[in-house]
């Protein structure tokens, strides 16, 4: 009969661990690059969702260490004790059957930590389609746009800019052209979607861009139905004004508009009170614009026709007398037009693979427990 052992072969253990750690990185290794994964530029190619979870292998020479320092503790106590009590007070130890067991719990930890940081290899078809929306801005630049009857600090045109910016900011995907108009009306920039660009045309805007002033809404609305693509997706614009329409009348192009299908939503800027319209705005001694009778001219926000144009237009009204309006009836607008599909799409995408890890690492944990009763029983 075998004589039992109180004491663990210390040493044998600790190369033991060595050699595995040295077999099962070099054997991981091997396979990776024999599977193809570690290829530069092959969609096949390893990589991790998260990559920051590989610093929990840190803890690997941690574990390592307390495990070894267990193992002493338990050969001092022994070693300390007289031989003929210790099979009172002792249990006999296994040296093989503890270095398998803390195998177990090292490779439970380790296929736990790959699949923590979600191992992506490999590639699988993916079906998808596009949706896409359209937007045209179109910015009132007449000379009333300059009036500062919100705040001293800012003209209705600034704060215009700041709103505009504000709305791309909130866009998820829809393209967006901008127009500005006054007695006329041009392009600043077609329909894209490149928000950082549609962002710095915004912040250029001035009311010297149109020599014809005056506000010719019907011009504007014109202009932006032009820009659209033939494409069968939602079409919208966000007509921003003071509402002042000195022109003519807008009722043919809604109606014009709502056959196409355009949503037309519109955000008045402005109070009701009102303000004097500089000469110039860069130039503030020059005063201010006064009519025929020698009066000064107070330019009003005209709510009105701001409600009228979004009801003709089956939009929505926003009308602000803020330096920081509040957008978010126009944002559930666009939110809640339809999103038309534009076409079907296969692409490849790489697989998330952590579901092999965490097997592995879940067989080995439920093996490590089953383990447990066989270290107080087995001989060494």
């Amino acid at each position: 009969m075998n004589k039992l052992r109180y004491t663990y072969q210390l040493k044998s253990i600790l190369i033991a661990i060595m050699a595995w750690e040295l077999f099962f990185w070099m054997i991981t290794g091997l396979l990776l690059f024999l599977l193809g994964l570690l290829d530069e530029g092959s969609l096949s190619r390893l990589g991790f969702r998260y990559e920051n979870a590989l610093w929990l292998f840190l803890l690997i020479p941690i574990f390592m260490g307390v495990y070894i320092y267990n193992l002493y503790a338990t050969n001092t106590v022994a070693g300390r004790t007289p031989e003929r009590i210790r099979a009172l007070i002792l249990s006999p130890v296994n040296s093989c059957w503890s270095f398998l067991r803390f195998m177990l719990y090292r490779n439970s930890f380790v296929f736990m930590v790959f699949a923590l940081a979600q191992p992506v290899f490999g590639t699988r078809k993916v079906a998808g389609t596009v949706e896409s929306m359209e937007l045209v801005l179109c910015l009132d630049i007449s000379n009333s746009m300059n009036t500062k009857d919100i705040t001293k600090e800012m003209s209705r045109l600034d704060i215009a800019k700041r709103a505009t910016i504000q709305l791309i900011n909130n866009l998820r995907g829809e393209k967006i052209g901008v127009v500005l108009f006054a007695g006329s009306a041009f392009v600043q920039l077609p329909i894209t979607s490149d928000y950082s660009a549609a962002k710095l045309f915004v912040n250029d805007i001035s009311t010297d861009m149109i020599s014809t002033q005056g506000t010719n809404i019907k011009t504007a609305l014109t202009t932006a139905q032009t820009m659209f693509s033939e494409q069968k997706t939602s079409k919208g614009i966000i007509l921003v004004t003071d509402g002042e329409n000195h022109e003519e009348d807008p009722t043919q192009i809604l109606r014009a508009l709502d056959e196409s299908g355009i949503v037309l939503s519109a955000f008045g800027i402005g109070t009701r009170q009102g303000g004097p319209v500089p000469q110039n705005p860069d130039r503030p001694e020059l005063g201010f614009k006064v009519s025929p009778m020698g009066s000064t001219v107070i330019s009003k926000v005209n709510p009105e026709l701001i409600r009228k144009l979004a009801s003709g237009g089956t939009g929505t009204a926003v009308i602000s007398d803020s330096e920081f309006p509040d957008l978010s009836a126009l944002l559930t607008q666009i939110n809640q037009m339809k999103r038309t599909k534009l076409r079907d799409l296969q692409f490849d995408m790489k697989d998330n693979r952590f579901r092999i890890p965490l097997s592995i690492s879940l067989v080995c944990w439920l093996l490590f427990l089953l383990s447990y009763p066989k270290t107080r029983q087995e001989n060494a």
